[in-house]
Formats: structure tokens, C-alpha cells, sequence
């Protein structure tokens, strides 16, 4: 069933029923132009030990070269590319030289993306997923998210099923 309110309207009720919410997350905010694409092809950089050249595929016909420095990257893998002119919270990608390579975008980390504290490597995302799917729709960045903290008393809304019977009997849904 469909809740018509919003995510404010909707944290406020859950509040007064017992389960407080801590805040709404928007993931949106900062983020642009982001892709999944899929790494076709990896070569060593020229200049650089620690970094390598990704060449990605985005659905553009052609391969897309990425100054990269995360270690886990392997060929076929599937990753958000950060295209130039786009963003992340905090950076804007923009045409740069990197050790003497000019970048066609940024592949991104989870923490990078603002989705996760993983900055170890790049996110690698399922291999099922289409190339040049829009990131930020294909991880439903676009949707507000609420962080509640539930206390021991409330176990009925341990899970998304407990909170989602509880935001329909808030407002009078089956």
C-alpha cells in the first residue's frame, strides 16, 4: 500500500509510535552523471606503480579511459563510473592529468559514492546489471532513506516487514 506523505510526516508519526528516528538520509545530494560500466580492459600506467588504466565500457561504442587506483579491480567486473562533468558528494569530476594520462572519469568506492564506509577498492556492482544504467537510480540513491533506533521493547519492528505494518497502521493502511 502506498503512503501518501512525506518522509518527514512519515518520521514523525514512527517518533511518537516508539520507534525514533535518528535522521533522513538523502543519498542524491552530490551525485551526477555516475554509470555502471564494465572494465574491458586493464594495463599498468606508464608513470605510476600503484596506479593502473581501466578502459570501460559505458554503451557509448567506445572505451572510456580511467586512471585508477584501487587494487580490486579485474576485467568484466561491473562499476560505477564517474563521467567527467559529473559528481560525488564533495568532487566534481573534471578533465585532469594524472602522472601523465588524461582521465575520462573517476571509478568510484561505496564511501565515495556516500552509500557505505568501504574505501578500500572500487564498488563493484552485480554482473547482471546493464551497462550504462544510471547508478543513482539503479541503487535507489534517488529515494530518502530513514535510520531509526529501535528499542528492545519493539522487536516487531526489528525488520522492514515489522516497520512497514507499523507505518500502515500509523495511517490507516492495510
Amino acid at each position: 500500500t502506498n503512503i501518501n506523505a512525506t518522509p518527514e510526516q512519515i518520521a514523525a508519526k514512527l517518533t511518537l509510535s516508539g520507534s525514533e528516528v535518528e535522521k533522513i538520509v538523502s543519498h542524491e545530494g552530490g551525485l551526477s552523471k555516475v554509470y555502471v560500466g564494465q572494465i574491458k580492459q586493464i594495463k599498468p600506467h606508464p608513470n605510476a606503480d600503484k596506479l593502473r588504466l581501466a578502459y570501460v565500457d559505458i554503451g557509448q561504442n567506445k572505451l572510456l579511459e580511467i586512471v585508477c587506483g584501487g587494487n580490486n579491480i579485474e576485467v568484466g567486473q561491473k562499476v560505477p563510473l564517474v563521467m567527467l562533468g559529473g559528481s560525488v558528494p564533495g568532487l566534481k569530476i573534471e578533465p585532469r592529468e594524472i602522472r601523465g594520462v588524461k582521465s575520462q572519469g573517476m571509478l568510484a568506492s561505496q564511501r565515495e559514492l556516500g552509500i557505505g564506509d568501504d574505501h578500500a577498492g572500487i564498488f563493484i556492482l552485480p554482473g547482471n546489471v546493464k551497462i550504462g544504467t544510471n547508478v543513482v537510480e539503479l541503487l535507489e540513491l534517488n529515494e530518502p532513506v530513514l535510520e531509526l533506533e529501535i528499542t528492545p521493547n519493539r522487536a516487531d519492528c526489528f525488520s522492514i516487514r515489522g516497520l512497514a505494518r507499523e507505518v500502515a497502521a500509523l495511517f490507516g493502511k492495510k
